[in-house]
């Protein structure tokens, strides 16, 4: 299974500051860590339903009611 890369602090900060986040200095080893992880877990999942999931439309986890519009 390939995984990607662990993020660097630089990497986990731009990303953040991408939509418009600013990480404490003191959070960033740990955000820095969470992303490296969940980036990974995605791999994951993309190597081993990557077909499936193209065979699919997406579909919205949510359908708004009337009353929220």
């Amino acid at each position: 299974m390939k995984q990607n890369p662990a993020l660097t602090r630089e990497q986990a900060r731009l990303l953040a500051q991408t939509v418009g986040l600013e990480i404490p200095e003191a959070d960033l080893d740990n955000v820095t860590l969470r992303a490296s992880a969940l980036l990974s877990a995605m791999t994951a999942m993309e190597q081993e339903f990557g077909a499936e999931m193209d065979a699919v439309e997406p579909i919205p986890p949510v359908f708004p009611r009337e009353d929220f519009i």
